[in-house]
């Protein structure tokens, strides 16, 4: 479990870095699409490697929402890699609504946190 907790924290990390410097610059840059891309990738992993030692185990409140929340940031990141190459409305749409993308994966996250 200390692996994936490890992959999942990284991904938190990457991902609120190029979430929260795009919105603070106002403008998506090469670097935080990269780092974004590695955000999903631990994610990915961190996911990957929960489920297989669960062993199939009964879906609870966790396990749906971190389905939900891998699925969410792998659109958002395919809108930020459009964003980026198009300055259009997609773009536009991306800078506004990105940080609530962001708050739904948080809410995954928080679930899974022992009490």
């Amino acid at each position: 479990m200390t692996i994936s907790i490890c992959f999942i924290t990284m991904a938190l990390l990457l991902y609120s870095l190029s979430i929260w410097s795009e919105k603070i610059k106002h403008q998506l840059k090469h670097w935080m699409i990269v780092t974004f891309i590695f955000a999903f990738i631990c994610d990915l992993i961190g996911t990957s490697i929960m489920g297989l030692q669960t062993n199939g185990a009964k879906l609870h409140t966790h396990g749906a929402f971190g389905y939900i929340a891998l699925v969410i940031m792998g659109f958002h990141l395919a809108w930020a890699i459009k964003a980026f190459k198009t300055d259009g409305t997609s773009a536009k749409l991306f800078h506004r609504f990105s940080v609530y993308a962001w708050f739904i994966w948080l809410i995954a996250l928080f679930t899974g946190i022992p009490r």
